[in-house]
């Protein structure tokens, strides 16, 4: 059955704030909260339902990814057409971290068994992202941070994520990654750890990433739930 954790989605919220220059994370990591609180569970269908209609109300700073699916839906596509026909409009160029920032919080919800963790991270990120690094990136820091709450140390975690059948093949790629503030999930991952092992600070990673948004949400988040 897996193991469940202690509440920790409002640690992981607020630190998605804390990192989050612009806003448009923490705003859709709130969207997902209330979906997993309202169905005790990650419900897809009535996520999709939520984002599109934050959408449809004044979104903002949502990623190039979700904006072309979300205005795709609105213009009349399905939602599966939307995710193909944006994924074909960036040339396959869809495994951004804008699903590993906003379902972060799903690390944190004893709703969601450990084992089921990785599938429900890859199926949030399907909402949008077309391409299966989002979805493994995603699943790698969401199971990252599951590791951290349940009591492993950095180092632990990391190892447990190395040898986890499913996500070995991405680990490898983190850990090949460069260390730069572009938005491709596996370089944020890459230098959101760099910060950390190298005991950087939150403002540290805002002077690495400039007017990106990317690193400093992850390093916060990963931060967060190794010193929780």
């Amino acid at each position: 059955m897996g193991q469940r954790v202690k509440n920790h989605s409002n640690l992981i919220l607020m630190s998605i704030k804390f990192g989050d220059q612009i806003g448009g994370p923490y705003q859709l990591a709130k969207i997902l909260t209330t979906n997993i609180k309202e169905n005790e569970g990650f419900n897809a269908t009535d996520l999709t339902n939520k984002y599109l209609e934050w959408w449809k109300n004044g979104a903002f700073d949502t990623g190039p990814t979700f904006a072309s699916v979300f205005t795709k839906i609105e213009c009349g596509m399905s939602h599966n057409e939307a995710v193909l026909a944006t994924h074909k409009q960036f040339d396959g160029n869809t495994a951004g971290c804008g699903p590993a920032h906003r379902a972060s919080p799903l690390a944190g919800f004893e709703y969601i068994m450990t084992d089921n963790l990785i599938q429900v991270a890859r199926d949030e990120a399907k909402i949008t992202h077309y391409h299966e690094d989002a979805g493994n990136g995603s699943a790698i820091v969401v199971m990252l941070c599951r590791h951290l709450l349940e009591g492993k140390s950095f180092e632990e975690a990391q190892e447990l994520i190395s040898r986890n059948n499913e996500l070995k093949q991405s680990w490898v790629k983190v850990q090949n990654a460069e260390l730069t503030p572009d938005g491709y999930i596996f370089n944020v991952i890459h230098s959101a750890i760099y910060f950390i092992k190298e005991n950087k600070s939150l403002e540290d990673t805002f002077k690495f990433a400039g007017k990106a948004n990317y690193c400093p949400i992850l390093y916060s988040v990963i931060n967060a739930c190794l010193n929780k």
